[in-house]
């Protein structure tokens, strides 16, 4: 992905605030160096309110007010909320429930995306808004909805019924393929008439796999089809403004988020670090790296941004307060994985409705305060910075394959296993981001020759097209790292009859020819080139064919048996892990596979630990360096392809190839390296 320009703003509600305050805020944002603001997204009654009636008028005059000091906008499509005059008018809108209760109309995302009257009635209200901005330059583009996403209770209603019957007999042509293909003969299910098949429900584990399957893939399918519905209505009417739209997570599980990126100009997606308690750095930059797979040219954006303390949600508690260098922190680390947008929510804490603790870089005061301070004083930083990277790019020789069929299949068997997808795929993930390297996480379906390595833990579920593109990567060159519990389902969600890991065994060198669960109480352990690491949740005894054995298990009646195998395939390398991944084990198995094909860090890090990400621009390259504990830090650095380093971020120039940065409490260091002959 290569830097072009950068959007820094906030997310922003004008309709909530007195039209006397909007140029304040629009003032403090100019100052703060905000050049792009959203709008609108939950502001269906405000544009529409009447069925026909649109005043486009507040609008319009908020857009002016931020116009003048140097802001544009992107404009958020209103249907994840539609207003209470639709539901009137059409209560059949409203999703079901499994139990065939309808969701009361009292919060937001009371829709289904199959309704044709909720169908019709975006249409008419994404084309008014598309036509009253078209050719507006205060408008760069629009985001669809807000957070698309279904839970596994919905949607049951009679227009989804017979949508996903209709899909089924489009994929499967008739009932006896279908039949076949499901196994229906168990627990005699075979299908008669296309009336007689029934969605699946919770618990998806007590119905038909391929069933449950097909009904997570449709489900995902109708997520996509109503997106791409707001987008050919916005892209007819002004093709040069961007769309967009923003996942709530950016590997959300109701929604293959690949599939769902092919459909924009880019992907955005939500970034709440401290929400609920917290999650780890590691996990924050995975999905930024997810994003930026997910928009194919590379562009993402950072939609929304932790400003503030997050609000309660489902019985979570209000989130953690972010600590000073915190926002300018998590602004940066997007950055150094390709962010091209960043834009925090929101701007100012609301004091009514739902989201009342949900906090914005004000407060409910409105005044300034110290997270203000921050952002305005980063601001200003990146203006400088934005030059210098202009038309830097990430560039990536390994990649995590994360499948959402995968994820899907062990979502619909959840508890199976003590461990589930997302962790073994944030297991993996997090050795290689401790190291400095940088990280495509891609779907199954991408080319896989530009990488080096491509490692695919829990690959559950896999096709005869990708176990031989799989083969077809690893004979030209490259090296695959697989975990327990790879390829045991076919695309259909059926095990295997043809021995483990199904259509790969031959890549491998082995076949699995038995198996154990591990209870989280029990110690298991395998020894990894005469390292003992802990293993856990699953163990395999692996029966070499043509591969070697480079380690064994510790556990029980497995003891002294083949667990981690290594074969030579082609011009590349299989690497098998009988087992689900500790980070230990990872971490091993991650150092292995990176000197089999010589993939090294930018740079070698000694002392603390710290996040390193890095760009290229030409001859040169940026190493980012990130703090994420609240205690300084001292790096030793060694660079033995620089032999100077300056700072983008301050006047500090480092000479000679080893040397040590420090890092303050969430400090932020971005140098640029020059090599010998640059210099």
């Amino acid at each position: 992905m290569t830097q072009t320009c950068y959007f820094f703003g906030v997310d922003y509600y004008p309709e909530h605030w007195p039209e006397s305050r909007w140029l304040v805020d629009a003032r403090m944002m100019g100052e703060a160096k905000f050049n792009v603001v959203r709008l609108a997204e939950f502001s269906w009654c405000k544009l529409e309110p009447k069925p026909g009636v649109y005043d486009f008028s507040w609008l319009d005059d908020a857009l002016n007010v931020l116009e003048g000091h140097g802001l544009k906008a992107v404009l958020g499509t209103p249907t994840a909320a539609p207003p209470p005059w639709l539901v009137k008018m059409h209560p059949d809108i409203l999703p079901v429930d499994y139990r065939g209760h309808p969701m009361p109309p009292v919060a937001r995302r009371h829709y289904c995306p199959n309704n044709p009257n909720y169908r019709r009635a975006t249409e008419r209200v994404v084309r008014a808004l598309a036509e009253h901005y078209k050719g507006d330059e205060r408008v760069l583009g629009y985001q669809v909805d807000n957070e698309l996403s279904m839970g596994d209770e919905y949607c049951y209603c009679e227009h989804c019924v017979n949508l996903f019957r209709g899909w089924l007999r489009g994929k499967y042509g008739g009932l006896e393929e279908l039949n076949r293909a499901y196994g229906t003969v168990f627990w005699s299910q075979e299908y008669g008439d296309w009336s007689e098949v029934h969605p699946p429900t919770p618990p998806f584990d007590l119905c038909n796999r391929s069933l449950a399957l097909d009904w997570f893939r449709f489900k995902s399918k109708s997520l996509v089809d109503y997106l791409e519905l707001q987008v050919k209505i916005l892209k007819s009417i002004s093709p040069e403004k961007f769309v967009t739209t923003n996942l709530p997570g950016a590997l959300h599980s109701s929604v293959d988020c690949f599939e769902m990126g092919y459909k924009l100009d880019f992907m955005s997606w939500d970034c709440y670090p401290r929400f609920a308690g917290g999650s780890e750095p590691a996990s924050t930059s995975l999905q930024h790296d997810a994003a930026r797979v997910m928009s194919g040219g590379g562009r993402f954006w950072v939609m929304e941004l932790q400003a503030g303390p997050t609000d309660g949600y489902f019985s979570y508690p209000i989130g953690l307060s972010p600590e000073p260098g915190e926002l300018r922190k998590w602004a940066y680390q997007a950055l150094a994985r390709g962010a091209e947008g960043i834009l925090y929510f929101n701007w100012r804490t609301i004091h009514f409705g739902k989201e009342q603790f949900w906090h914005g870089i004000l407060n409910h005061d409105g005044e300034v305060n110290r997270r203000y301070l921050e952002v305005k004083k980063l601001g200003r930083e990146l203006e400088n910075v934005m030059r210098e990277l202009e038309g830097s790019s990430f560039e990536s020789e390994v990649a995590v394959m994360f499948s959402h069929e995968s994820l899907w299949a062990t979502l619909i068997e959840k508890g199976y296993y003590h461990v589930d997808y997302y962790s073994q795929i944030s297991t993996t993930y997090r050795e290689l981001w401790k190291l400095g390297i940088n990280v495509d996480v891609i779907p199954p379906n991408v080319e896989l020759s530009k990488y080096k390595i491509v490692f695919t833990p829990f690959l559950y579920l896999t096709s005869k097209d990708l176990t031989s593109k799989i083969k077809e990567y690893v004979s030209n060159g490259g090296v695959v790292v697989a975990t327990a519990r790879t390829s045991v389902k076919d695309e259909h969600n059926n095990v295997y009859v043809t021995g483990l890991p199904g259509g790969l065994t031959d890549l491998f060198g082995i076949r699995v020819t038995d198996y154990t669960p591990v209870p989280p109480t029990a110690q298991a352990n395998v020894e990894v080139q005469g390292l003992k690491v802990p293993a856990q949740a699953w163990l395999e005894e692996l029966q070499p064919s043509t591969a070697d054995v480079i380690g064994l298990h510790e556990y029980s009646w497995l003891k002294a048996k083949p667990a981690v195998t290594l074969n030579k395939y082609g011009k590349g390398y299989a690497l098998y892990v009988g087992s689900f991944f500790t980070p230990r084990l990872a971490q091993e198995v991650v150092k292995l596979a990176l000197k089999l094909n010589q993939v090294k860090p930018p740079v070698e890090v000694e002392g603390d630990s710290v996040e390193v990400a890095s760009r290229e621009k030409g001859d040169y390259k940026f190493l980012f360096l990130i703090n994420h504990e609240a205690v300084e830090r001292k790096v030793a650095l060694k660079l033995p392809q620089a032999s100077e380093a300056k700072s983008l971020l301050s006047s500090s120039v480092w000479v000679g190839r080893e040397f040590t940065v420090t890092l303050g409490p969430h400090g932020v260091e971005i140098l640029k390296l020059v090599t010998d002959a640059q210099a």
